[in-house]
């Protein structure tokens, strides 16, 4: 599970407004023959891309993944189906999917003679969904507030010459941030100071946020 948790943050700011989830399909010897992540909105879901890596090796396997499958058609069919579909003997999730179009998928699993298992390591990979989460079970954007600050507590020189009181580092991991973010925003003096770009840099394949 935790290796389909680190499989489901590389969809970070590419899947918007799905959620991120990664998949890893085990054989019935409890190896591993196949792994996905959902990538992009519209695209194959977690599972898809891990049970087609896996073939037939998944029949009588264990599929791990960080949200109870779907079971609607929307842009894609139903996962529950796909994992239906391709023999596993059991499923393994970590959160229950929360949409009332979506869930269901672990009752499907279970009518169709699969076992299932929910609630492994829930609260890592809720973290890593907290966004999507937050939007679905509170009806509002999930906001994470970054600034930087001087020992004393200031935010640049009073002149206004400084560019930069943050380290190569720190800046980094921001573009790191914004590339996993839907939007940047900042307030309006920053924007009439500074006009700051807001892009994300540095990061390869990134979506570029709404600025």
């Amino acid at each position: 599970m935790r290796r389909a948790v680190a499989l489901s943050a590389r969809g970070l700011g590419s899947t918007s407004p799905n959620p991120v989830v990664g998949c890893v399909v085990l054989d019935a010897a409890g190896r591993i023959v196949g792994e996905g992540w959902h990538r992009r909105a519209g695209g194959p879901h977690a599972e898809v891309h891990a049970l087609a890596e896996a073939g037939e090796a998944a029949r009588g396997g264990t599929a791990v993944v960080t949200l109870e499958p779907c079971d609607h058609t929307g842009r894609t069919g139903p996962c529950s189906r796909a994992l239906i579909d391709a023999g596993v003997a059991r499923v393994v999730y970590a959160v229950a999917d929360p949409t009332p179009a979506a869930r269901g998928g672990a009752d499907t699993l279970a009518a169709a003679g699969i076992d299932v298992e929910g609630g492994l390591l829930a609260k890592e990979a809720a973290e890593v969904n907290a966004p999507w989460l937050t939007s679905v079970r509170l009806g509002r954007p999930y906001v994470r507030w970054k600034y930087a600050a001087t020992l004393d507590g200031r935010t640049a020189a009073a002149d206004g010459t400084s560019r930069w009181i943050t380290s190569g580092e720190a800046r980094a991991d921001v573009h790191r941030l914004r590339a996993g973010a839907d939007a940047v925003l900042v307030g309006s003096g920053t924007a009439r100071a500074d006009d700051p770009h807001l892009a994300v840099r540095g990061v390869s394949g990134a979506v570029q946020p709404l600025r």
